[in-house]
């Protein structure tokens, strides 16, 4: 039972992730063959990968707690490359929030060529975050 409570977190925040990165990607597409001053009739899908982003944020928390609660069971606190990683992915995480956030923004208002170059850094950074986790 205890395995299966690591096992669905990990899933929830691996699949969450990957959704924001193809949805980040996808937003980058439809950015980049809009043209420009067009504005998008369909307003709701910039805001799809900041949802996913909070699952993967709330997730991510949520296996933090359950790792450390795990090691300080077993009475070995978690070493400092574990507070590290965790430090890296929150901030990697919170600067992929702030650049969807903003190139939704554009993107609403038409600024396609600036939404773009937003998404683009988006993706990167959602990107080094994946990579980044995969070190725990």
């Amino acid at each position: 039972m205890e395995n299966l409570l690591f096992i669905i977190p990990i899933w929830i925040h691996v699949l969450s992730m990957a959704g924001s990165f193809g949805a980040t990607l996808l937003c980058a597409v439809l950015c980049h063959a809009t043209p420009a001053g067009i504005e998008n009739q369909n307003n709701s899908i910039w805001s799809i990968p900041q949802m996913l982003l909070g699952a993967t944020l709330l997730t991510g928390l949520a296996l933090v707690y359950l790792r450390f609660t795990a090691t300080m069971n077993a009475g070995s606190p978690p070493s400092g490359h574990f507070w590290g990683v965790v430090g890296c992915k929150v901030v990697l995480l919170l600067g992929t929030g702030a650049f969807s956030g903003i190139a939704s923004n554009k993107a609403k208002t038409g600024n396609h060529m600036a939404a773009f170059r937003l998404w683009v850094a988006a993706a990167i950074s959602l990107s080094l975050a994946a990579f980044i986790g995969l070190s725990l």
